[in-house]
């Protein structure tokens, strides 16, 4: 039997995806970041300070007097402090990773491109619950119209 093992990428290679995972982890970060300002935003705006029973406000306002608001922007906090991270180990590895270790950046690309999926699967989550809200919010406003 002959067995096949992964063969670490040229040192090039290596280097071309670290600069890529980099960029992406910036450029998402600045997506979630503007997100998050038009959240708060939108919240600043919000007259709703608590929910009460029988409030005529809309679920988006009420979204912004919850908790949920507050547990979103965490996430949505979090998910910037963790794209940052790997920006800032990427451009380390590439400024300060010796030359014969080079291709072994290939570990931290598998790392990093994980982190930024699970990142982008948790803002796409959060995005995903917000416009139920804003249907749910749409369906109520169609039925009292009917």
């Amino acid at each position: 039997m002959h067995y096949e093992k992964i063969l670490l990428p040229c040192k090039e290679d290596a280097m071309a995806v670290t600069s890529d995972v980099t960029n992406i982890s910036l450029t998402l970060s600045g997506f979630i970041l503007t997100l998050l300002t038009v959240l708060i935003t939108f919240k600043s705006g919000s007259k709703i300070k608590k929910i009460e029973p029988d409030n005529d406000e809309t679920v988006f306002n009420l979204f912004f007097a919850s908790g949920y608001y507050f547990v979103t922007v965490k996430h949505l906090k979090n998910c910037i402090k963790s794209l940052i991270f790997i920006a800032v180990v990427g451009f380390i590895c590439k400024l300060f990773l010796p030359t014969e270790y080079k291709p072994n950046a290939f570990y931290f690309n598998v790392f990093g491109l994980g982190i930024i999926l699970l990142t982008i699967s948790r803002c796409v989550l959060i995005l995903s619950k917000v416009l139920d809200l804003q249907q749910q919010e749409h369906d109520n406003d169609n039925q009292n119209y009917s």
